[in-house]
């Protein structure tokens, strides 16, 4: 009983000690509000922060993406070229043989008309054929194997060809071989 006595006793209080406790407790619970504010205030901080970096991270992650896409689309683009042109380039061996059968048989006139539809079909996939004969020594499309000495030429003029070079929508597939004048 005594027990309840003091549990009763504590229990009651008057109304200034009520008051008195309010007070402690409002100004505790203003400075939990002020505590939970600055909290709020800071964990905004650093979401507003995480959400930056999220957003550089995905911007970059889009910006090496696209690269990627487009360095794909490049490399695609460069290998078919490269597979096209090494097509090209297992045909010109004939082509050669073509040119030596007209130089040995002029009159024939099915090496004539041979030579034409290859030359044709050439010109429809892009192949044309390197003209040096007579002209100016380019080192980008030519390749000096001779030299000679000729005073009735003029310098660096290509004067015999030996075997004709090509070029598929303007590049360089074979150069030509050429005996060039002084």
């Amino acid at each position: 009983m005594n027990e309840e006595k003091k549990n009763s006793s504590e229990e009651e209080k008057s109304p200034c000690e009520e008051i008195q406790q309010d007070k402690e407790n409002g100004s505790e619970s203003e400075a939990k509000e002020e505590i939970s504010g600055k909290k709020a205030e800071k964990e905004i901080k650093e979401l507003k922060k995480q959400l930056s970096e999220s957003n550089e991270k995905y911007l970059r992650l889009a910006a090496e993406y696209d690269n990627y896409r487009k360095r794909s689309t490049k490399e695609k683009g460069d290998a078919y070229a490269e597979a096209y042109s090494d097509a090209v380039k297992a045909f010109l061996p004939l082509a050669d043989s073509l040119d030596k059968a007209l130089e040995y048989s002029p009159e024939d006139d099915g090496i004539k008309a041979l030579c034409k539809q290859f030359a044709d079909s050439c010109a429809k996939i892009g192949v044309t054929p390197i003209e040096s004969d007579g002209a100016q020594f380019d080192p980008e499309l030519h390749n000096a194997i001779m030299h000679e000495e000729d005073e009735a030429q003029g310098e660096n003029v290509v004067t015999q060809t030996f075997c004709k070079g090509y070029t598929l929508n303007g590049k360089v597939i074979r150069h030509a071989m050429v005996k060039v004048a002084n």
